[in-house]
């Protein structure tokens, strides 16, 4: 256009200089462009078209021709912030909920980075305006969802949003092309934008939850394998009066336990304690708190459950308002902040409580999902003997509701729902539905620790309801545990020889069962029920444990060489025997667990405060279920 052209044949034609353009504000120089990067011209202008940039196009067309630099002039398809505001209002006395306020938001920004063609050019900037177009589509879809069936006035903005909806869309697909094509030319990697958090998302699908699950690794990280435990547990004791002696304070302890593949059981509790201490020889207490507990899938999932135990004693309490769960799990305390809650908590219910009959035994623990919360009072008292032994007495009572596969399936079918769908919002107040079990736990405990050696005996006895305050209760389980430690150094244990203690102390646990079930079947709670199946089951329980001797010795020895301690490990270590019994109601099934684990841990005692933080690894676990031993 502006260079000289050589014909081959004919006449020649004078070399035609380059006139300098109207628009020029500097001398044309008429010579060669200076080596550079090889450009496909055809590249940049299908890039520039689609990005309707025409000034550049134009430049690439006469590359030796500069071109006074223009805004770039891109297509207009989204609305602005002020437009979108007009489109979708729904009149004089509708205001603007969180989600539309989010998309206005969403608008201003994106429509301040185009005025700048910062949009097409690659880097963070594009990836941000990518980002917000796909929060732009999440967030309508949102809106719709929680306003489906909508009657109000916010029926009015449905067209709107729907023409917002399809030019994102457009303009995401459009503006993705640009920028792969970008950086296929400066040659860079083709990987998709970087997906950041949606704010608004995050909130409406249950920030209480969402923030949970962001506890997960550090969970995974504290019981790793299958069978790995992991403890915390602070005490802070105040004294309340000059000589020392009463105190007031409070405890706080948080426990998991890795069980198959990636399954995960964990339980929180926060108490307020108090007692008092004579001198140095005894210690009586006392403490009032509450609890959580679940197990899932995996540590998210676990966590996940934590969040709906607490969302449904929310919504089946008849104190706290409606509209504060709406808010917490809803993101807003209307009827579209109940339509959004529910719709999680549905998703939850789906997720996680499933048949446990569907899974293969390998998976079991996936069908085992549940969360229970509810409320702990125990007491306590401490002494010691001759200043040789300690000894310490136990007894803690909790009540709680609990939510698993059977209960919440139930309990919606006799309230004409269905597992994993939303309640429909109930016309008066104090009209949600109870869906979880109502269970009780009494726990008796007796323990002793002379030196490094250490001793314990638990006996508890679960029953429940079915639902609050309805019918007779029902026994659930019997459970009798026994407990021996000891604080030896790895290197002197004798995985060998802990099979000559098995016989012994199987005939106490055997005689402890026993006991427990003579206890039991006189109980008032047990008259629903047949007293000659808990004693014949228990009794046959205790008769297995007895068959013990018959596995065999190899099974008793640690999973690691004898005589070297675990790889990075050195210190001593409290080596812990556990034997626990337990009989089902439900089932009618006896099971038996023996298991050997070392425990690591610090214990930190300034006085006031307390801290206790351990981490167990399984080396032996022997179970009797279905009739049978087997080694795990």
């Amino acid at each position: 256009m502006g260079n000289s052209r050589t014909e081959a044949s004919g006449p020649k034609t004078p070399v035609t200089k380059a006139v300098r353009p109207a628009h020029a504000t500097a001398p044309v120089i008429d010579h060669a462009p200076q080596p550079g990067p090889l450009v496909d011209p055809r590249s940049l202008i299908g890039l520039q078209r689609l990005a309707g940039n025409r000034a550049v196009s134009a430049a690439v067309s006469s590359p030796a021709q500069p071109v006074k630099t223009q805004r770039p002039v891109a297509l207009q398809r989204l609305w602005t912030k002020e437009e979108f505001k007009k489109q979708t209002d729904a009149g004089l006395l509708s205001g603007r909920g969180k989600t539309m306020k989010a998309l206005d938001a969403l608008l201003e920004e994106y429509h301040g980075i185009r005025k700048n063609g910062m949009h097409l050019q690659p880097g963070a900037t594009q990836d941000r305006a990518l980002n917000i177009l796909h929060e732009v589509v999440e967030n309508i879809a949102i809106w719709k969802d929680t306003h489906e069936g909508d009657k109000s006035r916010s029926k009015k903005r449905i067209p709107g949003l729907t023409k917002l909806e399809t030019d994102a869309k457009a303009e995401l697909k459009e503006l993705t092309e640009i920028r792969d094509k970008s950086r296929e030319y400066m040659g860079q990697d083709q990987k998709p934008v970087e997906r950041t958090e949606n704010k608004l998302k995050t909130e409406m699908e249950g920030s209480f939850s969402s923030i949970l699950a962001k506890l997960g690794p550090i969970f995974s990280a504290a019981a790793p394998a299958p069978g790995d435990t992991g403890e915390i547990e602070v005490a802070i004791k105040v004294p309340v009066e000059p000589s020392g002696v009463g105190y007031l304070g409070f405890r706080v302890k948080a426990s998991v336990e890795r069980l198959k593949k990636q399954a995960m059981k964990m339980r929180f509790e926060l108490a307020v304690v108090g007692g008092a201490k004579i001198g140095n020889v005894a210690e009586v207490g006392g403490e009032l708190g509450m609890y959580l507990e679940s197990q899932g899938g995996t540590p998210e999932k676990a966590l996940e459950l934590i969040s709906y135990g607490v969302y449904r004693r929310f919504r089946e309490s008849k104190v706290i308002p409606n509209e504060v769960a709406n808010f917490i799990w809803g993101g807003s305390g209307t009827a579209v902040g109940w339509k959004r809650a529910e719709k999680w908590a549905a998703g939850v219910e789906k997720e996680n409580f499933k048949d446990k009959g569907s899974f293969a035994p390998a998976d079991s623990d996936e069908g085992g999902a549940y969360v229970e919360t509810g409320g702990l009072v125990g007491a306590k008292a401490k002494g010691g003997v001759g200043g040789v032994a300690e000894l310490e007495g136990t007894a803690q009572y909790s009540t709680g509701q609990h939510y698993d596969y059977n209960s919440v399936k139930a309990l919606k079918q006799k309230h004409g729902g269905k597992l994993g769908e939303g309640d429909k919002l109930p016309t008066m107040r104090g009209q949600t539905h109870h869906l979880g079990e109502s269970v009780h736990h009494l726990e008796f405990g007796f323990s002793a620790k002379g030196g490094p050696f250490g001793g314990a005996l638990k006996v508890g006895i679960d029953w429940a309801t079915q639902e609050r305050n309805e019918g007779l209760a029902k026994l659930q389980s019997v459970k009798v545990g026994f407990e021996a430690a000891a604080t030896l150094p790895m290197t002197e244990l004798v995985g060998g020889g802990i099979a000559g203690y098995m016989i012994p102390l199987a005939a106490s646990v055997a005689r402890g069962i026993r006991a427990a079930a003579t206890g039991a079947a006189s109980d008032k709670r047990s008259t629903g029920q047949n007293v000659g199946e808990i004693v014949g089951g228990c009794e046959n329980g205790a008769t297995a444990i007895t068959q013990i001797a018959s596995v065999p010795k190899e099974a008793f020895v640690p999973k690691y060489e004898v005589g070297q301690p675990p790889p990075g490990f050195a210190a001593p270590v409290d080596l812990k025997l556990s034997l626990q019994g337990m009989y089902d109601f439900a089932e009618k099934a006896f099971t038996f667990e023996l298991k050997v684990e070392y425990i690591k841990g610090i214990e930190v005692n300034a006085g006031v405060f307390e801290m206790k933080v351990k981490k167990g690894q399984r080396l032996i676990r022997v179970i009797y279920s279905g009739g049978s031993w087997a080694v795990d």
